[in-house]
């Protein structure tokens, strides 16, 4: 039950973790007001597709599928929307929420799904037809551009790039990729599903360069023009994607004086039940580090389990099990689901191949000794869910039998 108290939640960002938040909490009969905050103007939209399917739309009216929720959503949860406006500064003496339109919103409760930033680089900011991706309004730039030239740079050989690498390849532009790791998703995935991905890339005429930096960003008339790399290449284009990852967005609650990683910034440091260093505000999806993980996690999976511990915490009641993270990144026609962290700087880790029952798919299975961390799976959702029920309940197969795709790893 909640507390009586309790009766005007604000939620700051129109996140999967912010939608989710509001979804878990009606439904568990939470009856008071509710008000969702967030800088975006329209409707809250799904994150994922933005480097894929919603590049690759050739109209310009937005798809009713993209919105995490339709209006009639908000309309029968009675949820109160202040869109297209900045959260400004959090009074903890009086617990007021001060917004860019000048409003102030008073709040029993209030939950921080801010999110995360793209990070920058020096040089390029100020050049016309240069971008980042991580909200809808930076998506619809570059569509619009992308719709409008031959060719694009993109530096940074993550998820991201590399998404918005296969949708620029399918849109017929000639791509570039440059990343300064030694290899493609060098933080993210294990060297396997780094070389497969690679390979995938190339076979679309995708031209990727790894183990070298940017030493200058060439323009004319302040629009960019191409690359200058270390290595002596230049790489042209007509457009800049840059893709290196993305901070927590907690100026807001670090303004308040909500405890951070660092003084200076890093994730807000939450409990097991998602609650801040004041009682009275809560942090959830990117832009939240419960106390104890080693590291953020950024996935719409991550977003909700956040969501549904924070509803729990509010409830008094058990926070739900833990469960491996999950992830999934579509180019061209490659699902890649993954579960559990891959072990990109661990020592003792051996990748087992599996092959999958569809073709062409196949599952890397990473081990630490005999230790199960992480399962990656191409085209292959069968081992995926295999993968995950493993980690879900620590259980670890034997390494050496796992590559036999007739073994059962629950068995």
């Amino acid at each position: 039950m909640f507390d009586e108290e309790l009766q005007n939640i604000v939620v700051v960002g129109a996140s999967h973790a912010g939608i989710s938040f509001i979804d878990n909490i009606r439904k568990n009969g939470f009856g008071g007001r509710i008000t969702l905050v967030d800088r975006q103007k329209g409707g809250p939209m799904e994150r994922p597709p933005l480097s894929k399917q919603f590049l690759l739309e050739t109209g310009d009216k937005l798809n009713p599928i993209f919105l995490l929720r339709r209006a009639k959503w908000y309309k029968e949860n009675d949820i109160i929307l202040k869109l297209g406006v900045e959260a400004l500064e959090i009074n903890i003496k009086t617990n007021l929420l001060s917004l860019s339109s000048g409003d102030k919103l008073p709040f029993d409760k209030l939950v921080l799904a801010t999110g995360a930033r793209p990070k920058l680089l020096s040089g390029c900011e100020t050049l016309a037809n240069t971008y980042v991706l991580r909200q809808p309004d930076d998506a619809i730039a570059i569509r619009e551009t992308a719709r409008k030239v031959k060719s694009a740079v993109i530096i940074g050989g993550g998820y991201i790039g590399l998404e918005v690498a296969a949708s620029f390849r399918q849109m017929g532009l000639e791509v570039s990729v440059i990343e300064a790791a030694p290899r493609l998703l060098a933080r993210v995935a294990s060297p396997p599903v780094a070389s497969s991905l690679l390979k995938l890339h190339q076979k679309h005429g995708v031209s990727i360069h790894t183990d070298v930096s940017v030493t200058e960003f060439v323009s004319k008339q302040q629009q960019f023009s191409a690359v200058k790399l270390a290595n002596g290449l230049m790489i042209k284009g007509d457009m800049l994607v840059v893709g290196i990852g993305v901070s927590p967005d907690s100026s807001l609650a670090r303004k308040a004086g909500l405890g951070t990683e660092a003084p200076d910034g890093g994730a807000i440091i939450v409990d097991q039940s998602m609650q801040t260093s004041n009682s009275s505000i809560m942090a959830i999806g990117d832009v939240a580090l419960r106390q104890g993980d080693k590291m953020r996690i950024e996935s719409v999976h991550n977003a909700q389990d956040h969501a549904a511990r924070a509803v729990a915490g509010l409830m008094g009641e058990v926070p739900p099990a833990d469960e491996a993270p999950r992830f999934w990144s579509d180019q061209y026609d490659a699902n890649l689901q993954s579960v559990g962290i891959v072990p990109v700087d661990a020592d003792d880790v051996t990748h087992v191949a599996r092959i999958g029952q569809r073709e062409g798919g196949v599952s890397y299975w990473s081990f630490q000794g005999k230790t199960l961390l992480s399962v990656e799976a191409i085209k292959d959702v069968e081992n995926f869910m295999l993968g995950a029920k493993c980690l879900d309940q620590n259980l670890s197969p034997d390494p050496d039998l796992i590559g036999n795709p007739e073994f059962d790893p629950l068995a």
